[in-house]
């Protein structure tokens, strides 16, 4: 094993991408607080830590923060970036923290949010503060009863804002630790808070584990002396091509879906790997690559969302199969009352749910503070729901959005509400 303190760089992402470039056979490279000079005792990134094939980085007791030149993820699997257009299948990569060990985004972020999210600075989160600063806001609706959601959501803060030289859209840069087409791999032991865009994402990656993690994430930030809006901040999501992995001991709060399961296939252009125009680091090519999600444990995740779900499944033009969700806490206080605690499925509008699209499924020991616990909005096939509480009174545990939505799904212990 080798230890970061003992290399050298012009700045401290190079320290530690040397590490890991040099570590030795055993592939351990060991990341304490840093000792290189007085200055700080935190690793302060303006790139991103890049893990090539056989590599474990163990870290302990060390906050890794993103520096404001920063437009980059803390780590991502050495088989992708800019200008990859087919990352090639790597394996065997390990992220482990030890004690507390903290992922932090920048003070002033370049950009945040995904690929829809158009970057503005100042960005404001509050109806007060888009009333008085939002100029994409029409004069005649800036008062807080004429706004709508999308004033607010379809932007997001960003110093690169109104560049030409640079991307005014979020992107897969923004993503906190970024793996694609990675099998046997594991990511231990982190507190992300603040992340640019989803703390984890997962793209065909496979035979691996995800755990004890916590989120710190509200959908905006205090900068500048202002709450600014920083959109998509969801814990973890599992994209096409994942498959046998589990998410386990998941904890604290996130802006966006704390756990998301999407497979969404309906893109009808070709976006290659690595585009600057996506928030997806591999291609589209749904002919050639998998775009199922399978054989998913999602256990013991007791968090919340600030805006949004605390577990979805979103198949559009693909399937999820093979999937346990077991011991499910929404910590929301009582003066956030979501909409949804676990969708399945949706209206289409990331595209079209298909028949048995979602099948195989397992749902149980669901607490939630809810107007509904549990959504199946598309078609959920072969499946059981178990041991749904809705603290919310009088509001259904389990609802069912279309008239054909369920098939042989055996519903226990709950109340099961259709909505035609």
């Amino acid at each position: 094993m080798v230890y970061a303190n003992d290399f050298v760089g012009k700045n401290d992402s190079e320290i530690l991408n040397n590490a890991i470039k040099n570590r030795g056979s055993d592939g351990v490279v060991i990341i304490p607080p840093r000792t290189v000079d007085s200055e700080r005792s935190y690793w302060l990134l303006d790139e991103a830590i890049v893990l090539p094939e056989n590599t474990t980085v163990v870290l302990q007791n060390v906050k890794i923060k993103l520096s404001d030149n920063c437009r980059d993820n803390f780590f991502r699997s050495a088989n992708c970036g800019l200008g990859i257009e087919r990352p090639a299948r790597i394996r065997n990569i390990h992220i482990h923290g030890e004690g507390v060990c903290l992922l932090e985004g920048a003070d002033h972020p370049r950009a945040s949010g995904d690929s829809s999210k158009l970057l503005h600075a100042p960005c404001p989160h509050f109806p007060e503060d888009v009333c008085r600063v939002a100029d994409w806001v029409p004069a005649e609706r800036r008062s807080p009863d004429k706004l709508d959601f999308w004033d607010v959501h379809d932007h997001s803060y960003g110093t690169d804002a109104g560049k030409t030289d640079r991307s005014q859209y979020g992107d897969w840069r923004g993503i906190g630790v970024l793996f694609a087409n990675v099998e046997d791999f594991s990511i231990s032991g982190l507190r992300i808070k603040e992340s640019h865009g989803w703390g984890i994402s997962l793209e065909a990656c496979s035979n691996g584990r995800i755990e004890k993690i916590d989120f710190d994430a509200h959908m905006y930030k205090m900068i500048d002396g202002m709450n600014m809006n920083m959109e998509n901040q969801d814990g973890i999501d599992v994209r096409n091509g994942c498959h046998h992995i589990v998410i386990s001991d998941i904890t604290g709060t996130t802006g966006d879906d704390v756990v998301a399961l999407t497979a969404i296939a309906s893109d009808s252009t070709y976006v290659p790997g690595g585009s600057l125009y996506s928030t997806h680091v591999m291609p589209n090519d749904w002919e050639n690559r998998d775009r199922d999600i399978h054989d998913i444990v999602i256990r013991n995740v007791i968090a919340y969302s600030h805006i949004c779900l605390t577990v979805r499944l979103l198949p559009a033009m693909a399937n999820i199969y093979n999937v346990v969700i077991d011991g499910i806490i929404d910590t929301s206080p009582e003066i956030i009352e979501h909409g949804v605690t676990i969708l399945l499925g949706d209206d289409g509008g990331y595209g079209e749910n298909m028949p048995d699209s979602m099948r195989n499924v397992t749902i149980s020991n669901v607490i939630c503070h809810s107007r509904q616990a549990v959504v199946i909005a598309g078609f959920l096939t072969d499946s059981v729901i178990s041991n749904v509480v809705n603290r919310n009174p009088d509001c259904e545990a389990v609802l069912v959005v279309r008239k054909d939505g369920l098939k042989n799904v055996v519903v226990a212990d709950s109340v099961v509400t259709r909505k035609n």
